[in-house]
């Protein structure tokens, strides 16, 4: 099995963060190619289960109709988490310098098609395609890279990005960044940093870069012991018929007391006007542009290191006078089978919307994504309470 560490590659309302020394996948794998010409693995997690869903409020009934009305029960994909297959590698240079690159494309198990497609159907490497450079002095990669937002948002989620509990699927979150650039420095004594920046961030750059979203992010992080911190701070700039911004700030905490791990998140997001960002394809929840959300979790081990427990509070707050806020509230667990890379797991949650909240249930926020085709809506999942069992293997 190949066990090399996935750097944290970009940021943002979008980009990617996960704050390691050294790429490539954090996935076990098969190691194809290792020698002087370099290495090459591939790796994947297949994950799939029962999936129920059920509940209409708030402004369901104007939003969206029956859409949300009566109970749904699916067999389906990537549940915990996505299903995927990759590939990554890396190729020792002169003077300490490694060049390396990474692949990674999504598809569901149960009808074995494509996932995360871009809204002309595109879907090949969605998940990953970067290439780049490392040495003493930090690593530097370009290409589509994971969201920072998105990123620290699963790092101190307990229930990750994944399961009918996780909170991004209440945020508006962007998963991947297209056109990036990112810098990941080394870690002295526990604190990097990562900086970012894309030129469009869905899609290819335009003539004359007219409503291009133009990203940075800078994300600095601390790890030590049972301490993780994080800060991310980012800006999104769309010009069309004038300059408008997206400012994004969000800080992450957790503890490991060792019985018990304490999670903590926060973010604030306001934009002076949300109409030429994404070509307003955010315009019917621009009040979701506009808000504040926080998370307080717990996990634990239990059975020894045999599984896990887990819980979150999640709070999405409107900042607007739409009324468009709503609340979370999940619980559930995993039960190892094989190591950390085959387990089962169980979990339950439930969402409160106020007069005019759209949230739903959504266990795969990156499906609802801008960045994979989605309306960039929390509308974009089904019901208001939800319930999934199923099992994750990774190679």
């Amino acid at each position: 099995m190949n066990h090399t560490i996935n750097a944290p590659l970009c940021a943002g309302a979008l980009l990617l963060a996960s704050f390691a020394s050294t790429p490539a996948s954090a996935e076990g794998g098969f190691t194809l190619v290792d020698g002087e010409a370099g290495t090459l693995s591939i790796y994947g997690t297949l994950d799939g289960g029962l999936l129920s869903r059920s509940g209409d409020n708030g402004a369901y009934a104007a939003q969206a109709g029956s859409r949300f009305a009566g109970h749904k029960s699916e067999l389906t994909s990537g549940i915990e988490s996505e299903s995927r297959l990759g590939f990554k590698g890396s190729r020792d240079l002169r003077n300490g310098i490694t060049a390396l690159f990474q692949l990674e494309a999504g598809f569901s198990i149960d009808d074995g098609k494509s996932t995360l497609s871009d809204a002309q159907g595109n879907s090949v490497f969605r998940r990953k395609s970067f290439v780049g450079l490392s040495g003493g002095l930090g690593t530097v990669v370009l290409g589509r890279i994971d969201g920072g937002r998105y990123s620290v948002a699963g790092k101190y989620d307990p229930f990750g990005n994944g399961t009918v509990a996780n909170m991004a699927s209440l945020q508006v979150h962007g998963t991947r960044a297209d056109n990036a650039v990112a810098y990941i420095s080394p870690s002295w004594n526990g604190l990097s940093f990562l900086a970012a920046y894309t030129t469009s961030l869905v899609g290819q750059e335009s003539p004359g870069n007219r409503g291009d979203g133009r990203l940075w992010a800078f994300i600095p992080s601390y790890s030590k012991g049972g301490l993780d911190l994080t800060l991310d701070l980012e800006q999104l700039q769309a010009k069309g018929s004038e300059e408008h911004k997206l400012n994004i700030l969000v800080a992450g905490a957790a503890y490991d007391f060792g019985p018990i791990k304490l999670h903590g998140y926060w973010e604030s997001i306001k934009t002076d006007n949300y109409k030429d960002i994404f070509d307003g394809s955010f315009a019917t929840y621009s009040a979701l542009l506009n808000h504040r959300s926080w998370m307080l979790g717990l996990s634990a081990p239990v059975l020894g290191e045999q599984a896990r427990v887990r819980a979150s509070y999640v709070a999405l707050e409107d900042k607007t006078s739409l009324d468009a806020s709503c609340r979370k509230w999940g619980i559930g667990g995993v039960y190892y089978l094989s190591g950390r890379s085959t387990y089962v797991y169980a979990d339950v949650a439930k969402i409160n919307n106020s007069a005019n909240g759209i949230c739903s249930i959504q266990p795969s926020p990156a499906r609802s994504a801008v960045d994979s085709g989605g309306t960039g809506s929390p509308a974009g999942g089904y019901g208001t309470t939800g319930l999934d069992f199923g099992i994750s293997h990774s190679f």
